[in-house]
């Protein structure tokens, strides 16, 4: 018989096609293999999501790094990841601008930016994850990572961020008046633990990668409001918002 996937002559005692990898019993697709193939994405204790944001927690620069060694059966795609990331937390950026924010209240100019922001949030942070790999590789350039891989370090620690702001934002629709403040210890974590992050990735603990690291988050912030404003203002200007 033939592999349903790439079409090559296989006997029929393989469980698996020796040339692409894919089970030789392929059934009919229907809703039942939807929900296990989407559940074992989700659980796979071998290469499935929630133990990539489980190790993402504790240890994300070594799983960066164990990707981009070669650990592709490991660990998710990194830009998979991100992108799925960013559509589950868009769905929760717009439940909390619906239950939390009161337009009102808002000047006109003020209103119209935050509706800017929230309605491209998703589009902003794939626009960040490519600031945060180009910074990271010109800071620690030498150091034994390309583009690429930078590039791929920064799509994990994006698309885990997406989950920590999903849970803050759970926060602060159930407890609308702490946000400022849980808002800022969020902040300061998630710094924290990009810093851990990179310097997992590049091995090193001196004060100069910390210095890098900081500088990094730092130029991202400030590059990342400039392209937001920029864009709010062209948006403005041709009324497009």
């Amino acid at each position: 018989m033939k592999c349903k996937n790439c079409n090559k002559p296989i006997t029929d005692d393989y469980k698996y096609c020796p040339h692409c990898g894919q089970k030789s019993d392929i059934e009919r697709l229907n809703f039942q293999h939807l929900l296990r193939d989407l559940w074992m994405a989700f659980s796979n204790t071998d290469r499935g999501m929630l133990l990539l944001v489980r190790q993402l927690v504790y240890r994300p620069g070594k799983v960066a790094r164990g990707y981009i060694s070669g650990q592709r059966k490991t660990y998710y795609n990194p830009f998979s990841f991100l992108a799925i990331m960013v559509a589950i937390a868009f769905f929760f950026i717009l439940k909390f601008e619906d239950t939390t924010i009161n337009y009102s209240s808002i000047e006109t100019n003020e209103m119209e930016f935050l509706r800017f922001t929230f309605r491209y949030f998703n589009v902003f942070i794939l626009f960040t994850c490519p600031i945060y790999g180009s910074l990271i590789w010109l800071f620690f350039i030498g150091r034994g990572a390309n583009f690429v891989e930078n590039l791929a370090l920064s799509a994990y620690l994006s698309g885990q961020t997406m989950l920590y702001y999903i849970i803050i934002i759970i926060i602060f629709i159930l407890f609308p008046s702490s946000m400022t403040i849980l808002g800022l210890i969020f902040g300061l974590l998630i710094s924290y633990w990009f810093i851990v992050a990179v310097l997992q990735f590049y091995q090193t603990r001196s004060a100069w990668s910390i210095i890098k690291s900081v500088l990094v988050i730092l130029i991202t912030q400030f590059v990342s409001q400039g392209i937001l404003m920029f864009t709010f203002s062209i948006y403005k200007k041709y009324n497009l918002l």
